[in-house]
């Protein structure tokens, strides 16, 4: 038996709802109709014995009954409506009558309304994510690094994408649809989220804090702590030391080359950068008397 049910796991750009509404026309003159639509997949069913025209409208309903009797009354049926507020209708297809009687809207100012709904949508989220862009670029100023950089570009990929949406919408004009482009822009916003997380939570967060009242022997070395970078980047350390005597602060990496040093009775360092390569690193204290350390590096 010839399967009758299918998924399509094509999606769209909210403000390609006219593309999605022909590829809906097209399938159903396949004889694949409609079950159930959503974000990232629809169900079909196959039935060639009819045929539909379909329209999507965009708005937050919250009387649905009254609201689909309003459709039902101009004779379209209902099919479904999705978390984000996209609703699906359709029309049973008489070649007889004319293309105007397949249009959801009756009026322009009807069409113009929703298309200022969406594009309003997307404003409100793009500038949101250009804010997003404009704050992280200042913290990485402040504090150059890879997670830094690639979360300004995950916010920047969504900011320019949204606002381009919402200018199509109030500039529409005939253009080229790229199958595949809403899965290639879900992917690298995908990689850029997940790879600022990865690369994040990579970096050595070195939090330790200790005191000692006394040493054993004078002039004793401690190695005090270690910690490993996964990967090449810039390193931020923060140091606040206090003690009776001077002390030696040293950060060697395994090659036993010192990467840095400080000396004396008290200093302190905040979001002091360190170029780090791969490797394993560790602190000494040299040091003739007792001590206070805080020490970070992120």
């Amino acid at each position: 038996m010839a399967k009758n049910r299918k998924t399509s796991w094509r999606s769209y750009f909210a403000w390609d709802y006219e593309k999605e509404t022909e590829d809906l026309n097209l399938a159903s003159e396949q004889g694949w109709q409609l079950v159930k639509a959503g974000l990232f997949h629809s169900r079909f069913e196959k039935n060639p014995n009819v045929r539909y025209r379909y329209q999507l409208d965009f708005r937050e309903v919250k009387g649905m009954g009254r609201y689909i009797e309003t459709f039902r009354e101009q004779g379209w049926e209902y099919v479904n409506s999705t978390w984000n507020n996209w609703h699906y209708f359709r029309k049973p297809w008489d070649p007889a009558l004319p293309e105007e009687a397949y249009e959801i809207f009756t009026d322009r100012e009807s069409l113009e309304e929703m298309r200022g709904r969406l594009a309003k949508l997307l404003l409100i989220v793009g500038f949101g994510a250009l804010a997003a862009v404009i704050t992280e670029s200042i913290e990485c100023i402040q504090q150059p690094n890879l997670p830094n950089l690639l979360r300004i570009l995950f916010f920047l990929l969504e900011s320019c994408c949204l606002l381009r949406g919402a200018w199509i919408l109030k500039y529409p004009r005939p253009r080229q649809h790229w199958r595949g482009s809403v899965a290639a822009f879900l992917v690298l916003l995908m990689l850029g989220f997940l790879g600022s997380q990865w690369l994040h939570a990579m970096r050595p967060g070195l939090h330790c804090s200790t005191q000692a009242e006394s040493i054993s022997a004078p002039a004793a070395e401690v190695q005090w702590t270690d910690f490993d970078i996964k990967y090449p980047d810039n390193y931020f350390l923060d140091l606040d030391v206090t003690s009776n005597q001077p002390i030696i602060f040293t950060i060697q990496n395994e090659a036993g080359e010192s990467v840095y040093t400080q000396s004396g009775t008290s200093f302190r360092e905040e979001d002091l950068l360190l170029h780090l390569p791969t490797g394993h690193y560790t602190i000494y204290l040299h040091c003739e008397a007792g001590y206070q350390i805080d020490c970070s590096l992120n």
